[in-house]
């Protein structure tokens, strides 16, 4: 199973990367053609736009998965490891609840808004906040994955808690 979430954090880092490429280019190309010819894509800045809000969404889950979300773990580097693992649990627990607001708030978007299109591209833009949905379920599922590992294996918690030395240096 580990080699399988793996390779598909694999593929998403490489649509990332795509992504990123895509936003730039099309930015790019508006720049020059606005700059030298006085005109430009009027649906590029809408892609553009678009692209940038699942590259954030995308990006969010990848750090989840991660474990590279900012934090400061100077307070946990300092507890006992019985508190360290309660701590580690309800911030995954916080963290499920607010995916779930994310979740329950995008499902909402995307049934208001299924029939309406985006101004430039014509694009629906369910499929803009259908992002939301799949952000919060696959936070939402790495961190009961977080939470299920420590119950395994509570040593974990301190590799799972805590950013690694080179991050914190």
């Amino acid at each position: 199973m580990k080699n399988f979430t793996d390779k598909l954090f694999n593929i998403i880092q490489l649509l990332l990367g795509a992504m990123l490429a895509v936003m730039i280019a099309l930015v790019f190309l508006n720049v020059i053609l606005r700059f030298f010819f006085n005109s430009g894509l009027v649906w590029s800045e809408e892609v553009s736009r678009y692209v940038f809000v699942y590259v954030i969404y995308l990006g969010a889950i990848v750090a989840m998965k991660e474990n590279a979300h900012l934090g400061v773990d100077t307070f946990i580097k300092n507890t006992p490891e019985k508190l360290k693992w309660l701590l580690f649990v309800l911030g995954r627990v916080i963290i499920i609840a607010v995916m779930a607001v994310l979740f329950k708030g995008s499902l909402a978007m995307v049934v208001q808004s299924h029939s309406a299109k985006a101004a430039a591209t014509g694009l629906p833009l369910s499929v803009v906040y259908g992002i939301g949905l799949l952000t919060g379920a696959a936070i939402i599922l790495i961190a009961l994955l977080n939470i299920i590992e420590v119950i395994r294996d509570p040593k974990s918690v301190h590799q799972a808690a805590l950013m690694s030395e080179a991050d914190s240096d």
